[in-house]
């Protein structure tokens, strides 16, 4: 199990970064201790629940947790039937907060919480917190899940505690927009920029207060600050598509987004780069990796700056030493070298 240690706590543990299949298991143990093995990861990472495997298949796990400022999202889909936290394993746990499980899978779910008895149906999600509970689950299953502080969410949401257990409504296009918006992050491969963490973590929270139906002004801040950081996504997406073409400018990205050049300055601003930086900067860390990569031996330096988007040679020789402490020519050899060795 891959973990990176973070700070802050979740809804059943630490905030960590973690990506982990059954695969990964020694082969040489059967499903039951294969089972065993992985509740004993789990329990040391995320506090002590009781997990229940089906019996009727083999056992099978894909587990991915990801910290995003102090807000975590994870997925985790497979053979566990049963998720169940007592007032014990709650107390030994001592997370305090928000939990939105957003269902995946194709199989109902009953959950319990709070008194609340609920059916939980694709595409649905279920807002819970740190009580004693448990997850029913079908055969195909299949959960997003986003931990948010107690705080912060009733700072937006004072009457969230009155939601717990209960199915959010499917229809509201604030949930709709959450579970595609995460789903996109859980396959992305984060680039760890505290600026751009910061909007994606706002947004995230923003989307859970709508979609729990946050009333008045905190809910007019949400829709301004949610819709902002939805479009700074679209841009640094643009800027990732088209960065290739030497011809690449903010005016373009505007075009393409239907916004006005000035409106996507303000955003990059916002995030902490502007829009000339973070083109140069993927500019260059391509051009890194192409330097870097057997199969783009044959190329020429000038040829793989001209595909990575600069149209002046000297110009990107600068710019690369000036990053990387060394020339593209040198690195390209230092790498050959490290290679043979």
């Amino acid at each position: 199990m891959d973990v990176d240690e973070r700070g802050g706590k979740a809804v059943g543990g630490r905030i960590q970064k973690v990506a982990f299949a059954s695969e990964q298991l020694p082969p040489h143990l059967n499903d039951r201790e294969k089972f065993s093995l992985w509740q004993d990861q789990w329990n040391a990472l995320y506090g002590s629940v009781d997990l229940k495997r089906a019996e009727d298949r083999p056992f099978a796990v894909n587990f991915e947790f990801e910290p995003i400022g102090a807000v975590g999202i994870g997925r985790l889909d497979g053979s566990i039937d049963r998720i169940e936290g007592s007032q014990r394993d709650v107390a030994s746990d001592g997370a305090d907060n928000f939990c939105v499980a957003l269902h995946s899978g194709r199989s109902d779910i009953i959950g319990i919480q709070n008194g609340q008895d609920a059916t939980i149906n694709r595409d649905t999600a279920v807002l819970l917190t740190a009580e004693p509970g448990e997850m029913l689950r079908g055969p195909e299953n299949g959960w997003y899940a986003i931990n948010i502080s107690r705080a912060r969410l009733l700072a937006l949401v004072p009457n969230a505690d009155d939601l717990i257990g209960k199915p959010l409504d499917a229809s509201s296009p604030a949930l709709r927009h959450l579970g595609r918006y995460v789903e996109f992050l859980m396959g992305l491969k984060q680039d760890g920029d505290p600026a751009l963490d910061r909007h994606i973590e706002t947004m995230i929270v923003d989307l859970v207060a709508l979609a729990l139906g946050a009333r008045g002004d905190p809910s007019g801040i949400a829709v301004t600050r949610g819709l902002r950081a939805a479009r700074l996504h679209d841009v640094l997406a643009a800027i990732k598509s088209g960065f290739h073409d030497p011809e690449f400018s903010s005016q373009s990205v505007a075009q393409r987004l239907g916004l006005s050049r000035r409106y996507v300055n303000d955003l990059l601003a916002e995030s902490g780069s502007g829009f000339a930086e973070r083109v140069l900067e993927m500019r260059l860390h391509e051009a890194r990796v192409m330097l870097m990569d057997a199969a783009h031996d044959r190329l020429k330096v000038s040829e793989i700056a001209w595909t990575c988007g600069f149209n002046e040679v000297p110009y990107f020789n600068r710019r690369f030493r000036r990053r990387f402490g060394m020339t593209p020519t040198d690195l390209r050899e230092a790498s050959r070298r490290s290679k043979l060795r």
